[in-house]
């Protein structure tokens, strides 16, 4: 059974949650990790190019996807697990507040991690790429969108919830293909390296199934409002 309608609407996540850019206020400024902590002049020095442009991706999110919750320093140009050299990736982590369904519980772990990726990838990175500068930066060697989601909501009241990861590597010409409408969000999944987690427990590379999916572009949060100065295009 295809999972692409499996994981519920249902998020938890507190309303008027306040700020981003314009006259709003500044979403929290820790979830982009500051240029002193890289560790090479490529990574300074995309990460002082580009310091406006991470902002405005951390505003956007914090304001027109409230249920994301973009981790600690989790915005950056981090080198990819296992590169051999200093390749740098725009990266996203984020956490997704998220009840569960019953019938997304039942997917295995490649199903759960091919409707995650479905939902979120493509959708983020035409975020991450609003600066189309981006794209075309010799600097930058590709993206990564880190998902992270409560999959097992605990069965008692002293049970442990079970969470789980995927992390998404992609490299700059197969996202500016699926950017500009060439590539097809399938192929951009088959091309990835996509790796799991369960917990802190690695479940090494994953195959990931991926489709067209418009939760974003449709679902609305109940009784949400935007702070005033904020916008989502």
């Amino acid at each position: 059974m295809s999972g692409r309608w499996l994981i519920t609407a249902t998020v938890f996540v507190a309303i008027g949650l306040g700020p981003t850019w314009g006259a709003a206020a500044a979403p929290p400024e820790d979830r982009i990790l500051s240029i002193d902590q890289y560790t090479s002049d490529k990574a300074r020095a995309l990460a002082q190019k580009y310091g406006v442009a991470l902002r405005e991706l951390n505003a956007r999110i914090y304001h027109c996807l409230p249920w994301l919750d973009v981790k600690k320093e989790g915005i950056g140009f981090f080198r990819p697990k296992g590169a051999p050299r200093d390749e740098r990736h725009l990266s996203l982590n984020v956490y997704i507040e998220q009840d569960p369904s019953p019938a997304f519980v039942t997917l295995q772990v490649e199903g759960r991690g091919s409707s995650m990726f479905s939902r979120y990838v493509g959708p983020l990175l035409k975020r991450m790429a609003h600066n189309a500068a981006l794209l075309s930066d010799p600097l930058l060697d590709g993206f990564t969108v880190i998902l992270s989601w409560l999959s097992h909501a605990p069965q008692t009241a002293s049970g442990r919830p079970v969470h789980e990861t995927i992390a998404a590597f992609m490299e700059k010409p197969a996202v500016a293909d699926y950017i500009a409408g060439k590539l097809p969000i399938r192929d951009l999944a088959a091309q990835a390296r996509v790796l799991a987690w369960n917990g802190e427990t690695p479940l090494g590379p994953l195959r990931i199934q991926a489709w067209d999916d418009n939760f974003l572009s449709t679902f609305r949060l109940a009784n949400y409002q935007l702070e005033p100065g904020a916008s989502c295009p």
